[in-house]
């Protein structure tokens, strides 16, 4: 690597001075400069930083002295050195006025070119070691501003990774509280859904039991009924069980669809003015014989109140649940008590009984679907556990409120029910007349289907059913009401007897092999008046459901009726079609109003 050639200030007035000292410094890493005064001497100080100054003391104009004050009153050559060259007379108060204004040394003319090489050898060498320190200074300050610089990135890497890993650290725990949380709402959820299969399983379990008990003893008494040793009582009595069996299994299948059409939001209410005394006059005439075999004694203390806004068959079911409930649960020659009262602009309808009474333990779970007391198979009464959630829900769509109090065990039960006198409209409600548009086709088979049977003297009817045990039993039923009876298995066989006979009245199933009821009442409606097309029909099945009720009648059906059907209603509704056109009309307003218990 070449040296850096070093600058020299050379300042004297004379030419040959100058040369002479040129000769005598002459060396290649030296840059001599020449100054003949001391202004160009200023000149060149201004210009560029010298390593070292001769200066000439005599000089015209400005003397050496001058020019080195000059020199050192700037900051860029404060501390250049400089050596003063004189020939005048040495004498101390030259020498100490030369070092005054900052000289480094003192050499009088003739002086040793040896002893001028080697002092400006020594100037130079410090100058190059200042100059090397400077570097080095100044690559150190690049260095520690450098190293400052990555210790700022550094740094700010740090705390971006810092930051970073807070919230890696922060999103892990929302991640594992969300999971905890999640875990935590999956474990409730299977327990739920364990519960729920558990509940599910007891239904099933309790609905096989309910169903199975009714349908042996009819199989049973029909048994008996074939065999030769059965007697008029016999006979009698089986057809007593038979009956009350297959009222059980009607009760049981209504309370299934009602909660069905409840889960689903299918139930609505027909709302008209109703009074109350007489639904629960109606309810206590249905009790009555259950309360009167066990001797339990029911007492009223109804007053008379106004009739309020509800669903006439929907309350008559209320009330109806909590009295055979309170008479079910209630031990022989125990006590129930009903009371009406008018409280406010409300009615509080209450049902006490001294029976059983309620656990604590369940008493948060009476209405509740399919949760009973007591579930396991060695229970003393039975039931599927829907009662109670069908009254609450009922209950509620009429805008009121049930509640149950027990003091426990044995200590009996009170049910309070309180109901707004009038109930706004709201997309559960229909203002209508009382009829329950929802509630499909045929009233329960009660007791009190032992009314009397409208007769049907003259009246042809034709009856289409697949199965030959209900289209035997229809005819035979219909032809002990003395109606005149055709029968047909098809709806092609009852289309061609249909042109031929002309009966007053079609009744037919929908359910069918090949071509279903409805496909029959469709080709008998596009019939001619004179082909019996217009034959009033009655759609008898065991579809039930609010919409199997609105395709019928939009098929073409008059009247839709669901199995198993009450033998008064059947009777009065064919008398009513065979009646005339004004009987006929197939709008949910013209069906006749069914009362429900």
């Amino acid at each position: 690597m070449m040296t850096q050639r070093v600058d020299i200030l050379l300042v004297d007035d004379h030419e040959e001075n100058l040369l002479a000292l040129e000769a005598i410094l002459v060396d290649p890493s030296f840059n001599l400069v020449r100054a003949s005064s001391g202004r160009a001497a200023l000149k060149e100080v201004l210009g560029r930083e010298f390593a070292l100054i001769l200066l000439d003391v005599a000089m015209p104009d400005l003397d050496g002295y001058e020019t080195a004050e000059l020199i050192r009153s700037r900051d860029r050559s404060r501390q250049t050195p400089i050596i003063f060259l004189t020939a005048n007379y040495r004498s101390d108060a030259q020498v100490f006025r030369g070092y005054s204004v900052g000289a480094v040394d003192y050499i009088f003319k003739p002086f040793s070119p040896e002893i001028l090489k080697s002092k400006v050898a020594v100037f130079v060498e410090l100058y190059q070691k200042r100059e090397a320190l400077k570097r080095q200074t100044q690559a150190l300050l690049l260095a520690h501003e450098e190293l400052e610089d990555r210790v700022r990135a550094r740094t700010r890497e740090l705390a971006e990774t810092n930051t970073a890993l807070r919230d890696e650290v922060d999103e892990r725990k929302r991640i594992e509280a969300e999971r905890l949380v999640l875990l935590e709402s999956e474990q409730r959820a299977r327990a739920h859904a364990e519960a729920v299969n558990r509940l599910k399983d007891e239904f099933l379990a309790t609905l096989s039991h309910e169903l199975r008990t009714p349908l042996n003893a009819i199989l049973g008494w029909s048994h008996l009924l074939t065999s030769r040793k059965s007697d008029p009582a016999m006979v009698e009595r089986a057809i007593g069980v038979i009956r009350n069996n297959a009222m059980a299994q009607s009760q049981l299948i209504e309370d299934i669809l009602d909660v069905s059409r409840i889960i689903g939001g299918k139930l609505r209410l027909k709302l008209a003015r109703v009074p109350l005394q007489e639904v629960i006059g109606a309810a206590l005439d249905s009790v009555s014989p259950a309360a009167q075999a066990k001797a339990i004694e029911i007492a009223r203390d109804v007053d008379d109140i106004e009739p309020i806004t509800g669903d006439y068959d929907r309350l008559q079911q209320v009330v109806w649940n909590l009295l055979s409930n309170a008479v079910k649960f209630t031990p022989r020659e125990g006590r129930v008590t009903v009371s009406l009262k008018r409280v406010e602009d409300d009615v509080v309808l209450r049902v006490e009984d001294t029976g059983i009474g309620i656990s604590p333990d369940f008493l948060p779970y009476v209405f509740d679907r399919f949760r009973q007391a007591d579930g396991t198979a060695t229970r003393r009464h039975g039931g599927l556990g829907l009662g109670m959630a069908i009254v609450r829900y009922l209950v509620e769509l009429h805008g009121g409120t049930v509640r149950v109090h027990s003091e426990g065990e044995g200590q009996g039960a009170t049910f309070t029910i309180e109901l707004p006198t009038h109930l706004e409209l709201t997309g559960d409600h229909d203002e209508d007349t009382g009829t329950p548009m929802e509630d499909t086709g045929t009233p329960m088979i009660e007791a009190g289907d032992e009314a009397p049977v409208q007769h049907l003297d003259g009246v042809s009817v034709m009856v289409v059913d697949d199965d030959q045990d209900s289209r035997s039993f229809m005819s035979q039923l219909l032809q002990n009401h003395g109606a005149s009876v055709v029968a047909a298995e098809s709806t092609s066989e009852a289309l061609g007897r249909l042109r031929q006979l002309r009966p007053r009245v079609l009744i037919s199933d929908i359910g069918m092999p090949g071509e279903d009821g409805y496909a029959l009442i469709r080709r008998v409606r596009e019939l001619s008046e004179g082909e019996g097309g217009a034959v009033p029909a009655i759609a008898l099945t065991a579809y039930a459901r609010p919409e199997d009720e609105r395709a019928a009648l939009g098929a073409g059906y008059q009247r839709h009726l669901s199995k198993p059907v009450s033998v008064p209603h059947l009777m009065t509704t064919i008398a009513e079609l065979a009646a005339g056109p004004a009987a006929n009309d197939p709008t949910p307003a013209a069906l006749p109003a069914r009362r429900r218990r």
